[in-house]
């Protein structure tokens, strides 16, 4: 893709927790409209770079490198560095638990979503189609530990989606799902960007999650980006042993099974 449609950018970025570097060297961008998937294992540091892209600096700290995001730039090497319009970017964490406040009511944490996320004059036909457009029902009086972790995961896409923003930053969004339903939610997240001209940035162990709705796949271990290029050429034919070792787990050989099943939602 051309890089006069650029919307982030991240160059040279290197980050740690206490003395142990994290992560190395780390180069990506996202185009406008794009959907861009960080595939690895657990301890790759996929985690680490969503939260230098955000701001949250505890307990990962960035020590080098650049970010540009729109026509706003920032230095890593320089303490305190977030987004300053942080509504451009919403994240979506992969503990529903670390998005919702178990002591307030789930409507009640909508309205000040809605508030906050400046969509308070939505009407509320259409907040309701969003809710149903994810399988979610009414909330009533219910707190976050009366809907199961599934449902929460996919009301913090909801939230994501309120502000209407830039990029859409996902934390292994359908860890918490079954199979069908994390099909029928991704696909009504994918949709929802693509009418909205919204990129979306997945960090995900899924290949096949990947591989169905990513333009672009960046294969990440041990704290750096080792290829990352156009999704079907990579995932068909990477060139690093890792990337070739991702590629031939047999999980992968699910992955005609899944897009089949995001296809049919």
């Amino acid at each position: 893709m051309p890089d006069n449609n650029n919307l982030l950018s991240i160059s040279n970025l290197s980050a740690s927790i206490g003395r142990q570097v994290v992560l190395s060297d780390i180069s990506i961008d996202v185009n406008e409209a794009e959907c861009v998937a960080i595939v690895g294992g657990s301890g790759s540091g996929k985690s680490s770079l969503l939260h230098c892209l955000i701001g949250l600096y505890k307990p990962v700290q960035p020590f080098a490198g650049r970010m540009q995001f729109g026509d706003e730039q920032y230095d890593f090497s320089a303490a305190g560095v977030v987004p300053r319009d942080r509504s451009r970017i919403s994240f979506v964490p992969q503990n529903p638990q670390a998005g919702l406040d178990p002591l307030k009511r789930l409507a009640l944490q909508w309205r000040q979503t809605l508030r906050c996320g400046g969509g308070s004059e939505m009407p509320n036909s259409e907040q309701q189609a969003l809710l149903n457009s994810l399988g979610l029902q009414h909330f009533g009086r219910s707190f976050p530990h009366q809907w199961s972790q599934g449902m929460q995961q996919r009301l913090l896409i909801a939230f994501a989606l309120l502000a209407k923003p830039q990029l859409l930053v996902l934390d292994e969004p359908t860890s918490a799902l079954d199979p069908l339903i994390a099909a029928k939610t991704i696909t009504t997240v994918m949709e929802h960007a693509r009418q909205r001209n919204i990129a979306v940035l997945i960090v995900t162990h899924d290949l096949a999650l990947a591989s169905r709705f990513a333009q672009r796949v960046a294969i990440m271990a041990t704290g750096r980006i080792l290829e990352f290029g156009p999704s079907q050429q990579l995932l068909d034919k990477p060139h690093s042993k890792y990337g070739q070792l991702l590629v031939s787990n047999r999980s992968w050989s699910g992955h005609r099974s899944v897009r089949q099943v995001a296809s049919s939602c």
